[in-house]
This record gives C-alpha cells, structure tokens and sequence, in this order.
C-alpha cells in the first residue's frame, strides 16, 4: 500500500514539473504564476515519492 501512494507522488511530481507552466489548473492550485514555485513543489512532491518507494523497498527486503 505504501508503494502505491510512493508511486502516486511520483506520477503527481513529475506532472507538476512538466505541465506546472502550462496547466492553468495547477496554476490555480498553487495560486501563483511563477514557475521557480511550480518547479519547487513538484520536486519536493517527486522527492517525497521516491523518498517512500525507496524505504519501502528497504523494509520490504
């Protein structure tokens, strides 16, 4: 179950960093314009993602 929601972050951070200028609904959601903090959370959104995949692996082992 972990996995899943590591995997879910992981999808939502790469889709935060490469449609985060384009995407007038995430624009909304963060509720600026500016693409440094668009680029910002989607990396720490992508970190945390793998951050969970990774220590789950290493529990699960």
């Amino acid at each position: 179950m972990l996995s899943l929601i590591g995997l879910a972050l992981v999808f939502i951070g790469i889709i935060v960093l490469i449609f985060g200028s384009t995407a007038p609904l995430l624009r909304l959601y963060f509720g600026d314009r500016s693409v440094i903090s668009q680029l910002f959370w989607g990396t720490i959104i992508f970190l945390l993602g793998a951050g969970t995949l990774i220590l789950n692996n290493v529990y699960m082992m």
